[in-house]
């Protein structure tokens, strides 16, 4: 349909859109909740046992099981985590007995800065391979795509582990892992081992969305004006696929989140990634559903994002 006439009715349309994707939020994220308590019950091992330590004695482990609510029946421990959650309390951690919610926001901030550098190096080689494929010889275009396809080929871990081994070990011209303040080298090496899959998708979108265009008739009009190819792409044909390009953009930072976990633990990177990896390991139910229900907003706020930036580039697209 045809976009509103008023800029006031758009913007009313647009905040209502925003507004009821918000409000369920808290539904989607009670549902994560509810099914990932019910998977980590299958998990083997009993958690009073993992926080008391392999040489604490049976005493100390039953006072441990009585003091978490262990004890009592699993509907009841559903029914007390789910009314935490509604209050914002994501309980303690069974290894470090600190918040949950205090250590994922010390930590959540470093993972968002490892997501935005990796998909900004993404999105910049990923753009320009895709308009260097859809401008150059067929044969330019064929090895830059079979690079795109192996680069989403590649596992996230055996990436990683191939970068460690080639920039680490043999030229030593960058740390293996660590952390320590943010925007400096030790970000260079998990920040590449995320953006170089998204990357070759983006150059496959970008090549597909200006092929498309490229054999447009207004295209062949500023082609008979003279107009230099360079003008006609960045001006004229670039601008008609930013939402394809954003749309996998935003899609693809959404299974970004989900490589993260990995990159991070591989690196040493001490994001939320890192942090669930830990979790999962020690067993630590409160600790994991937090990482995930934090990992479940990031991607439902990225998925609104990408839908709103649809209405400012696109004017025909209305939200009601």
């Amino acid at each position: 349909a045809n976009a509103p006439p008023y800029p006031s009715v758009r913007l009313l349309f647009m905040f209502e859109y925003i507004v009821r994707r918000l409000l369920a939020f808290p539904f989607i994220l009670l549902g994560m909740a509810s099914v990932i308590f019910c998977l980590l019950l299958l998990l083997p091992g009993d958690p009073a046992r993992l926080m008391a330590g392999p040489g604490a004695s049976a005493q100390v482990v039953e006072s441990i099981r009585q003091q978490m609510g262990f004890d009592q029946p699993i509907p009841v421990q559903f029914v007390n985590y789910l009314s935490n959650l509604a209050r914002g309390d994501l309980g303690r951690s069974f290894q470090s007995r600190r918040p949950v919610l205090s250590e994922i926001l010390i930590l959540y901030p470093k993972t968002i800065l490892l997501a935005l550098v990796a998909e900004l190096i993404a999105v910049l080689v990923g753009v320009i391979l895709g308009i260097l494929a859809a401008t150059r010889h067929a044969s330019v275009n064929y090895a830059l795509m079979v690079l795109s396809v192996l680069s989403l080929s590649l596992p996230l871990f055996w990436l990683a582990l191939l970068l460690q081994l080639l920039f680490s070990v043999d030229l030593r011209l960058l740390p293996p892992s660590g952390y320590k303040n943010g925007l400096d080298i030790y970000i260079i090496l998990p920040a590449i081992t995320l953006a170089i899959p998204t990357a070759g998708y983006l150059a496959r979108v970008t090549n597909a969305s200006l092929a498309t265009f490229l054999n447009s008739n207004f295209v062949r009009t500023a082609r008979g004006k003279g107009l230099k190819s360079r003008r006609i792409i960045f001006r004229h044909v670039l601008p008609n696929a930013v939402i394809a390009i954003a749309s996998a953009a935003g899609t693809d930072l959404s299974r970004l989140f989900a490589g993260i976990l990995i990159v991070e633990a591989i690196f040493g990177w001490p994001g939320i990634g890192k942090y669930a990896y830990d979790a999962l390991s020690h067993r630590d139910f409160p600790a994991l559903i937090g990482a995930v229900l934090f990992f479940g907003a990031s991607v439902l706020l990225v998925n609104l994002a990408v839908d709103v930036f649809y209405g400012v580039v696109n004017p025909r697209i209305r939200y009601k």
